[in-house]
């Protein structure tokens, strides 16, 4: 009887220890401390970028502008050197302005890489979930199948389902700052799995944001979701010069 008492002792200890979440408790408010700050970090270096990439518009643009210009000076030189044959000099002026354009292209970041910024475009019904049958890749593709039904094939893959830790991170322009809607809003993996659930096929229930739940963070998260019916958000993934076209109405003033 001592032994088996001393087992259920330890059972019970053990258990409560396994169940203690004073331990992530912690963890999730340090890192709601700390995100803060990084958050802001972010945004500024983004607004960096963003102001960069606005003033490499520019300079293309004027590039542009100068090449057109140095076509229609070869177009005069060629007839002048065609009618008088004394412009010989005129043309390797304008092959060293030729080189200097040339050379301008090459410059990091006039060319090559190009940031898009993620833009909310709307919500998509997900009418038949259920994480104890689906893998996560079979639910990302509901929920990116979602986003892109009923679009022109031409423009389809423009769209696609947000995901997760962009929600979480609120990287998505327009993103609204609350879901007022009455279904859980879903990201795409990764950062989409939530507390461990062996029910589950994946392994674990998915992270959401339920109903009247802020759009942000890891507090209002939730990770325990097993849902049926959910929204996929959808997005555009859009250029500098694009996301600040749509910006400019909003600008206007009357």
């Amino acid at each position: 009887r001592h032994a088996y008492m001393t087992i259920e002792e330890l059972v019970e200890t053990n258990e409560a220890t396994c169940k203690d979440d004073t331990c992530e408790a912690t963890v999730q408010a340090e890192l709601d401390t700390a995100l803060p700050p990084l958050h802001q970090e972010r945004s500024e270096r983004i607004d960096k970028v963003r102001q960069a990439q606005h003033e490499l518009v520019g300079v293309r643009n004027e590039m542009t502008t100068l090449e057109n210009s140095l076509e229609k000076l070869e177009a005069a030189t060629k007839t002048t050197q065609e009618e008088c044959g004394a412009a010989e000099e005129g043309s390797e002026y304008l092959e060293k302005v030729r080189d200097l354009l040339d050379g301008m292209k090459r410059c990091p970041g006039l060319s090559g890489a190009v940031f898009e910024i993620p833009h909310f475009k709307s919500v998509a019904k997900v009418m038949s979930v259920d994480i104890t049958k689906e893998t996560d890749e079979e639910l990302d593709a509901k929920l990116m199948a979602a986003c892109r039904a009923g679009l022109p094939e031409e423009t389809r893959n423009d769209t696609r389902a947000a995901a997760q830790g962009e929600l979480r991170q609120r990287l998505v322009a327009n993103l609204p700052e609350v879901n007022e809607e009455d279904m859980p809003m879903y990201g795409v993996c990764p950062s989409c799995r939530g507390e461990a659930y062996q029910g589950a096929v994946s392994g674990s229930y998915r992270r959401c944001f339920k109903s009247q739940a802020k759009i942000a963070g890891g507090a209002s998260e939730s990770k325990e979701c097993n849902d049926g019916f959910v929204l996929a958000v959808c997005v555009s993934d859009l250029s500098l010069a694009e996301h600040q076209e749509t910006k400019a109405p909003a600008q206007e003033q009357p």
